[in-house]
Order: C-alpha cells, then structure tokens, then sequence
C-alpha cells in the first residue's frame, strides 16, 4: 500500500511540476523579462521544487536531516544519469556536441560538490573539528552554508552568459492573471504532494528498515527527478539542447543551496555535525558526494572534448555516467 501511495503521489508531483514549468514558459512570452532568468533560473527553480519542499518536510517535520541529504545529492546523481541515458537513447542527436553552453555552470557545480566533501573527509579522515567550523550566534550555521550561497549567488551572474537568450516569437494565449493564477495553483499541488510523499517515503524507510539517506536518494531522489527527465526528453526531441542541459544543470546548482536552506532552518544542531554522528549515514552521503563530484566532471569534459570520429568514442562519458550510477547503488543495497 506505501509503494501505491507512492507511485500516486509521485505521478502528482510530476504533473503537478511539468504544468508550473508550462506556465513559466507561458510567462516569458508574456513579460519582458529575460529568458535566462525565467527559463534557464526559474525554470531549473521550479522542477526542483519538490527537492526543496521534501528537504524542508524531512527536517521540521521528521526531524530528518540526513533525508534532505540523501534526496538532493541522490536528485543530482539521478539528474545526471538522465543526461547520460538520453544521450545514449537519442544517439543520433549528439546531444552533448550539439550543446553551446554549460561548461561555466558545470564548473561552478564542480566547486560546490568541493565545498561539500573536503570538510567532511577532514572530518572523517583527521581531528579537524566541523563543530567549530559554525557561527555562533545561537543558531548552528555552517559556514559550509553559506560557502554555498555566497557561490551560488555568484553563478546566477555568470549563468547569464551561459543560457540562451532566445524570446520566442509567438504570443501567450493566456492573460497575465490566468498565468499566475495557474502557476501559484500547480506549485501549491506541488508543494502539498511533495509534503506527502516525504511523510510516505520515510514510512518506507522505517517499514523496510530501509537507510534513511538511501531510501532519500532512491526514493525521494528518483521520484522529485523525473519533471526533469520529462522536461529533457521533450527538449531533445525538438533540438532545444541548450535549453535541456541547462535544466539539469540550473536544477542540480540549485539544489545544492537547498542544503543550506536546511542548515538555516534546523535549529537543534550543525547539520554537517548531525550527518557525522552516525557513521553508515555519513558513509552513504560522502559515496554520493563523490559519485556525482566524478560525473560532473565527466559532464564537463563531455562538454569540452572535441568530437570524436565515431559514435563508439562518443559514448564513453555517457556510459561511464550510467555505470557510475549504478556502483551506488550496488553499494548502498
């Protein structure tokens, strides 16, 4: 019954985000603001929604830290291993070649996947002490957090130069009012599913006796991922590459500043100290950590190489992705 109650609410949140993405776009036709702020940054904001919301749920509510760990570097490892597989899926299309932007991001989420692990390995590896590394202003916040922010701040400047900048031609059917209105009406759908399909998941976790990271990086992780996967399909069939990748990309920058959000709003301790307390938890998210740290760099020299004389070659970071994805599973089961 959990797993039924979980596909439904899965189904929900995909429907649910895929229409708030819908009416974004509808949004840029109707406005003049820029498209990389409303597609490349809104739109990468919005289909990780359900990331943030399910991060948030599993920390105030379930008191649950190490889920939002395990959902969003499970999202971002899962988010990849979509680019991997639809490259292989549309080989034809050549979708990494055929791809103009994304090395800036990609570096900048190569940084912050740096920010996240050497503190953690020093913490696990050496005395190094990550309960000073906090501000103590009678709130635990990590300097990690706001690492994080500070980066994150200065990649959406720079992305500017790394999205397309395209306004399309045709105009909205919809009025401004119908297009808000939806929007806020989907993203209050996906807010509620994506509460409830926390609360479910971490059922799942305690009824299967299931690690609490790992059920959030296969379940929570997998199902807040596939607006994306839908969202990438779509793209690539109507040759918008750049557009594609920078979804995945502007979705896996963004949820790496979810964890500070969390940082912010979970009192009780540093949750970089709370992940640490429990050593097969910490193990599982430092797997993760570096799992998607070589994936990313793998994306970034997909990105950079230049094109190989057959499609043989071309795969290679491609399947190295796939195969990435599935040693972390083998060694989380």
């Amino acid at each position: 019954m959990l797993i039924l109650q979980y596909i439904l609410l899965a189904i929900i949140t995909i429907v649910a985000t895929n229409k708030a993405s819908f009416f974004i776009n509808e949004l840029d036709k109707k406005t003049a603001l820029s498209s990389a702020l409303l597609g490349g940054v809104l739109l990468a904001i919005v289909t990780s929604l359900p990331e943030f919301i399910t991060s948030l749920t599993s920390t105030i509510v379930l008191n649950n830290p190490t889920l939002a760990f395990g959902n969003v570097f499970g999202s971002n490892l899962f988010n990849l291993l979509i680019l991997g597989s639809i490259d292989l899926i549309f080989i034809n299309h050549l979708f990494f070649k055929q791809c103009k932007t994304g090395v800036k991001t990609s570096g900048f989420i190569i940084g912050l996947y740096l920010v996240f692990l050497l503190p953690i390995v020093l913490s696990l590896t050496t005395s190094f002490n990550l309960s000073s590394f906090a501000i103590n202003t009678g709130i635990n916040i990590s300097f990690i957090s706001l690492i994080v922010l500070v980066v994150y701040a200065i990649s959406i400047k720079r992305m500017q130069d790394d999205i397309i900048e395209e306004k399309l031609s045709q105009t909205s059917p919809y009025t401004l009012k119908h297009i808000l209105t939806a929007f806020i009406g989907f993203g209050i759908l996906v807010v509620i599913s994506a509460y409830f399909i926390t609360i479910v998941t971490d059922q799942i976790a305690s009824d299967y006796a299931i690690n609490a990271s790992f059920a959030g990086a296969i379940f929570l992780g997998v199902a807040t991922s596939l607006p994306e996967l839908t969202a990438v399909i779509t793209l690539i069939k109507l040759k918008n590459y750049d557009v594609a990748l920078g979804n995945i990309l502007g979705s896996n920058i963004f949820n790496m500043l979810i964890i500070s959000s969390v940082d912010f709003v979970y009192f009780k301790e540093n949750i970089f100290v709370e992940l640490l307390q429990n050593p097969t938890l910490s193990k599982n998210i430092l797997l993760l950590l570096i799992l998607g740290l070589i994936n990313s760099i793998i994306v970034l020299v997909a990105l950079l190489r230049k094109t190989p004389k057959s499609k043989g070659l071309y795969i290679i970071p491609s399947i190295f992705i796939i195969v990435t994805y599935m040693i972390y599973i083998g060694l989380s089961i």
